[in-house]
């Protein structure tokens, strides 16, 4: 590894709040076992089926989940920076069962799931918030399934864009910045509906300014609008 790598892993280990309270020679330790991974936009991280041996931190960039099904790919869940991808798989030592792809350049943290866990085992600390992060997606899990259940396709949209406002939103001049790109057919597929009946929703929207789409990124002025279509919405099925 050369300096250069070394340092940007070492600069890496200190911007992650999963690392922040493990001591100078424990981050040491993890630095030198660690490698810092380079993203091109629809790259792939790992495929459904691959061995799940590396704990995948996202220090730039973000990834989707993506599982294969017979008619269409299904949108599972998206990570921000910040964010271990794949922690499910890696703490239960299976295989990933679902595939991951760059939403745009990343760069991401790799570190070797049995050095992950022997620092761990050193620093229980570190196993209580894997464990949240586990609870999270697990709930964001389950929480979606729930939503999708009779709703009208415009709250389930809706629903879908305040997560990822809470998620992964910035406050902008005008707004809520959603800063990913998503095609309305990535939409459709996350939240069980056409793509058509995506696009009309959207399309609707961004001419009311309920929701504006740009150049990879959605800009909601208020969310409260959207939280008025999901409280509204009733509980009638369609699409």
């Amino acid at each position: 590894m050369s300096e250069e790598h070394r340092e940007r892993v070492r600069m890496a280990l200190r911007s992650l709040s999963l690392f922040s309270a493990i001591s100078d020679v424990e981050r040491s330790r993890l630095e030198a076992a660690s490698t810092l991974r380079a993203l091109r936009k629809g790259d792939a991280l790992w495929m459904s089926g691959d061995k799940a041996d590396v704990l995948f931190v996202l220090i730039e960039g973000r990834v989707k989940i993506v599982r294969h099904g017979l008619k269409a790919d299904v949108l599972l869940e998206l990570f921000g920076p910040g964010e271990a991808v794949g922690a499910v798989a890696v703490f239960n030592r299976m295989a990933y069962p679902a595939s991951a792809f760059a939403l745009e350049p990343c760069s991401v943290l790799c570190v070797p799931a049995e050095e992950y866990f022997a620092l761990v085992d050193r620093n229980p600390a570190l196993s209580h918030a894997l464990i949240r992060d586990l609870t999270r997606l697990n709930l964001s899990f389950s929480r979606k399934l729930e939503e999708m259940r009779g709703q009208k396709v415009e709250v389930r949209i809706a629903q879908f864009l305040l997560q990822l406002a809470e998620r992964m939103g910035r406050d902008v001049e005008g707004g809520t910045e959603i800063p990913i790109a998503l095609t309305r057919q990535e939409i459709a597929e996350t939240v069980g509906t056409t793509v058509e009946s995506a696009i009309r929703t959207l399309s609707r929207w961004n001419r009311e300014g309920v929701v504006v789409s740009g150049d990879g990124s959605f800009l909601v002025p208020s969310c409260d609008a959207l939280r008025t279509i999901v409280d509204e919405g009733g509980q009638s099925s369609e699409g």
